[in-house]
């Protein structure tokens, strides 16, 4: 397209170098770790974006991981791409999540039609390493498209809680048919004229994954740009394993912050020693009641690790099988992915609180940031109520009953 504007002033993640894909995506996952990691407290404080980072996601191909061999990608495993977002976000639980929220919305093309209607829009975002951003809320019925008279659609209004899409090159977009009776995926570029960022993240966590306010006025979807559904009928409901990616991915920062955590608490304890150790002790870790708590914590997280690899591999191999899948296959998925995520935020919530007990009073010291592990897992886990998560996953146990996601339209009465 040819009507691109710089509407707003927003960070330049483009890659300076593409480097060619990893052989060993974990390997890459946590290298690029070990660059984030010196800053990651020192942003937090600031607020400061994490543009150089997202650069790198870039630059290494992280960004394409999940795509294809065949369409230009990766060629990576759904265990690839979790890990990924674990280690990333071990490391800076900001940069994991906006790496999360990535991989469930660069997937919006191949979700929606498994056929390969959408291949030519995955290829391209593969040969230019695009970074994707998130404008999709399906409770918002407000957000209604209005025809173009040479095709494709406008769209006026106000869209909060847009994840990563100030530091992304495109973005979907999940629009209202203009008959209101069902849904449409697009993709844009993040600097379409008339799209206005209003820079309001303020959140007390994931300072860095910015979900700032987007301002449409009279933004330009062209007829191209519109993704082919392929699931017959019309989408009144939520994406096909979009809450599932989503809820992996999820459960990937979760856990990644949480290990984070563990990490500094244990640099902590083994390179220090507080007033209340018990005597004898060399430092804080020889402690045996810390040995004790800590091993606790230890043991939660690995158990929380086992069943987040159990729940990939069962939705691997969904997605491998996607051809010939059930709308009950999709629900059960979904109500097992709902479980893990609300397992994963409760034992991140329960961990990260905990960690301050290995230094003593130490450990409220602002330059440790050892509160910014809390802090971001407690935002990312207020996206989604978990009473009501394990209230749909209690009914499964119960009786059987998967998830099923009502339609968000009412029958249209038409003359």
């Amino acid at each position: 397209m040819n009507d691109l504007s710089p509407t707003a002033i927003r960070p330049d993640t483009a890659p300076r170098t593409e480097e060619p894909y990893s052989e060993d995506w974990a390997a890459l996952a946590k290298s690029l770790a070990d660059e984030f990691r010196p800053g990651a407290a020192a942003r937090d404080a600031s607020g400061e974006l994490p543009v150089e980072q997202v650069r790198r996601l870039r630059e290494t191909g992280l960004v394409n991981l999940l795509y294809p061999a065949e369409l230009g990608g990766g060629g990576g495993s759904i265990h690839d791409a979790a890990h990924a977002v674990y280690e990333i976000a071990r490391a800076d639980a900001s940069v994991g999540a906006l790496l999360c929220f990535h991989f469930y919305n660069s997937l919006v093309p191949l979700l929606l039609d498994y056929n390969g209607a959408n291949d030519h829009v995955a290829k391209e975002a593969a040969a230019r390493r695009w970074q994707w951003g998130n404008v999709t809320q399906y409770v918002n019925k407000d957000f209604v498209a209005e025809p173009h008279p040479e095709g494709g659609f406008t769209i006026t209004g106000v869209k909060k809680w847009n994840t990563g899409t100030p530091l992304a090159e495109h973005t979907t977009l999940l629009l209202v048919h203009p008959d209101r009776d069902h849904y449409i995926y697009a993709h844009i570029p993040t600097n379409r004229a008339g799209l206005v960022f209003h820079d309001d993240w303020d959140q007390i966590g994931l300072r860095g994954a910015d979900s700032s306010t987007l301002t449409f006025n009279a933004v330009r979807v062209h007829a191209d740009e519109v993704l082919h559904w392929g699931h017959g009928g019309v989408q009144e409901l939520v994406l096909p394993l979009w809450t599932t990616f989503g809820a992996i991915f999820y459960s990937a920062v979760y856990l990644g912050a949480t290990q984070g955590a563990l990490d500094a608490a244990r640099e902590f304890a083994t390179g220090a020693r507080r007033q209340s150790t018990l005597p004898g002790a060399q430092v804080t870790a020889d402690d045996v009641l810390v040995q004790n708590h800590y091993g606790q914590l230890w043991i939660k997280q690995q158990a929380a690790l086992a069943y987040f690899d159990q729940i990939i591999a069962k939705t691997q191999a969904l997605w491998d099988r996607r051809h010939n899948s059930t709308p009950e296959d999709r629900a059960v998925i979904a109500t097992e992915t709902l479980a893990l995520r609300s397992h994963s935020s409760n034992t991140a919530l329960d961990i990260t609180a905990q960690i301050f007990e290995f230094g003593g009073g130490r450990t409220t010291n602002r330059a440790l940031s050892f509160d910014r592990y809390w802090r971001d897992v407690r935002t990312l886990s207020t996206h989604d109520p978990i009473t009501l998560a394990v209230k749909n996953v209690g009914a499964y146990a119960l009786f059987g009953r998967p998830v099923q996601y009502p339609s968000h339209f009412q029958p249209v009465k038409r003359p």
